[in-house]
């Protein structure tokens, strides 16, 4: 009777267990929807020459720190000039296209016609609240590094 009784408690214990579930938990988003999500606003743009920063007021207007850029799925990018023009001659908007250039979408390429918004920037940070791009290119003889933070508009 005691084994029975034993026998009983440890079923009755081990049933009361519960399983974890199989299911797999939500997939992580991916970079792509991330970046695709909703438009981005610059929030800082950082520039040095040849290793030296200049100074902010240097490298961005306020009429473009209000330029809204929306990055869709179709690898089309719409950029918006927002409230204030720097030139009230250009278009309110200007399409381009963007594209992740390597495996781990880490690295993208922009083409904005007739916009300083071009060009192969790394993706320093990519989340729903935070991207983060940087380019270093040279012109002249000189050395330009951007660093440019957005965030959500």
């Amino acid at each position: 009777m005691k084994k029975l009784c034993l026998l009983l408690g440890a079923i009755a214990v081990l049933g009361a267990c519960k399983k974890d579930s199989d299911s797999d938990p939500s997939p992580a988003t991916s970079r792509t929807d991330l970046l695709t999500a909703k438009p981005w606003q610059a929030s800082t743009v950082n520039l040095s020459l040849n290793g030296v920063p200049l100074p902010s007021s240097q490298v961005v207007s306020a009429c473009q720190l209000d330029n809204t850029y929306k990055f869709n799925a179709d690898k089309t990018l719409v950029v918006d000039e927002g409230a204030t023009k720097c030139n009230t001659t250009d278009p309110q908007t200007q399409t381009g296209t963007w594209a992740f250039t390597n495996n781990d979408q880490n690295k993208l390429t922009i083409a904005v016609p007739n916009s300083a918004f071009n060009g192969n920037f790394d993706i320093k940070a990519l989340s729903s609240s935070t991207l983060q791009l940087t380019t270093t290119q040279s012109l002249n003889g000189l050395t330009y590094t951007i660093d440019a933070t957005f965030g959500p508009k």
